[in-house]
C-alpha cells in the first residue's frame, strides 16, 4: 500500500501537493483549492492498493476543483468511481453528474473530465487498464462517465468488496492478488450491466454461453472455434459472427484469456515458464514470451521476477 498525507505540507503548498498525488494515483490534472472560510487549512490524504494491474485509490479531501485536458491523457483505462461521503459533480463530454454518497460513474480516461468537490469528499476508484477488459470480452465499455445505479444490488455488492479489499490487501499472498483481481473485474461486469435504465452492454445469450464454456475448456489443447461451435450446436461461421459484432475474434478472445491465466500463474506458481507456457496452449516458451510482452508490456521472466520481489516487500 502507497499512503500519501498532507499534514506534513505547508498549508501554501497544498493545493499543488494534492494535485500531485492524483495525477500520480489517478490521472493527470490541474486542480483549484477553494478557498476556506475558517481558518482551517486544506486537508487532504490517499492511500493506493495493487491488484496486479488494477489499483484501488482511497481519497479523502476538503472542497476543489480540477480537470483533466486532452495533452494529459496518456493512458486507456476505465475507472469506477464509489462516493462513500461528501458531494461531487463530474462532467465528461455533454453529461454532468452530481454524486453523493452510495452513488457511482463509470468513465473511460481517454475524454477530458471536469470536476468539483462540493462538500468534503471521500471516494474509492478502481482503475482499470483497457487491456485488462480483454479477459471479460463481450462488453462495450465507455469512453465518456455513465452513472451506475447505487440502488442495484449488483453495484452495493461491488462496493462492498471494494471496501474488504481496502481493508485485507495488505496481507494477500500473490495467488490470492490475483484472484483477487479476477473477481473484481468479473463484479464490475455485473455492475455495469444495471446502467442505462438496466440495459445491459454485448448482452448477446449465444456469445455469454460461448465466453463460459471457453473458460470452462481453457486446459483443453483440443480448444478451438471448432469446437467451440459444435458444443454450441452452431456453425463456425455462427461463431465468428458473433465475436465480430464486438469488433473481436475467437482466438483473439482465447488468446486473452489464456495470457491471463499464465499470468496468474507466474504470480503464484513455482512451474518453469515453458511448463505454463505448454498448460496455457502455446507452441513454445519463445511464443508465449512474445505474445506475452505484446500484451503485457514485459517478458514472462520479468513479470516474475518482478510479482516476486513485491510480494518480498
Amino acid at each position: 500500500m502507497e499512503q500519501f498525507d498532507i499534514d506534513t505540507v505547508r498549508h501554501e503548498d497544498r493545493g499543488e501537493w494534492w494535485a500531485d498525488v492524483l495525477s500520480r494515483t489517478c490521472h493527470p490534472l490541474d486542480l483549484t483549492v477553494t478557498p476556506s472560510s475558517s481558518l482551517t487549512p486544506f486537508r487532504a490524504r490517499a492511500r493506493r492498493h495493487w491488484l496486479d494491474d488494477l489499483s484501488l485509490v482511497d481519497a479523502e479531501c476538503d472542497p476543489c476543483s480540477g480537470s483533466t485536458r486532452p495533452g494529459h491523457i496518456a493512458d486507456n483505462r476505465v475507472a469506477v468511481l464509489l462516493v462513500l461521503s461528501g458531494c461531487e459533480a463530474i462532467s465528461q463530454g455533454n453529461e454532468t453528474t452530481l454524486l453523493r454518497a452510495g452513488d457511482a460513474v463509470l468513465w473511460g480516461s481517454q475524454e477530458p473530465i471536469e470536476f468539483e468537490v462540493l462538500e468534503p469528499l471521500h471516494k474509492r476508484t478502481l482503475l482499470i487498464p483497457r487491456a485488462a477488459l480483454d479477459e471479460v470480452s463481450g462488453w462495450t465499455w465507455p469512453t465518456s462517465g455513465v452513472t451506475l445505479h447505487g440502488g442495484s444490488a449488483a453495484v452495493r455488492l461491488l462496493a462492498s468488496y471494494l471496501a474488504a479489499l481496502a481493508d485485507s490487501l495488505g496481507g494477500l499472498d500473490p495467488s490470492a492478488i490475483s484472484s483477487a483481481r479476477n473477481a473484481a473485474l468479473d463484479l464490475l461486469i455485473g455492475a455495469a450491466a444495471t446502467h442505462a435504465g438496466g440495459q445491459t452492454c454485448g448482452s448477446e445469450t449465444l456469445r455469454s454461453e460461448i465466453d463460459n464454456w471457453v473458460d470452462d475448456h481453457l486446459l483443453d489443447p483440443g480448444l478451438s472455434i471448432s469446437t467451440a461451435a459444435e458444443a454450441h450446436s452452431v456453425s463456425v461461421r455462427t461463431v465468428q459472427r458473433t465475436f465480430g459484432m464486438f469488433g473481436e475474434t475467437f482466438s483473439g478472445a482465447l488468446r486473452a484469456k489464456r495470457l491471463a491465466r499464465s499470468r496468474d500463474d507466474l504470480r503464484g506458481a513455482t512451474d518453469s515458464i515453458t511448463s505454463i507456457a505448454c498448460r496455457w496452449g502455446f507452441s513454445d516458451a519463445s511464443h508465449f514470451s512474445r505474445q506475452f510482452k505484446a500484451k503485457f508490456g514485459v517478458a514472462p521472466s520479468v513479470y516474475r521476477s518482478e510479482a516476486r520481489s513485491t510480494s518480498i516487500r
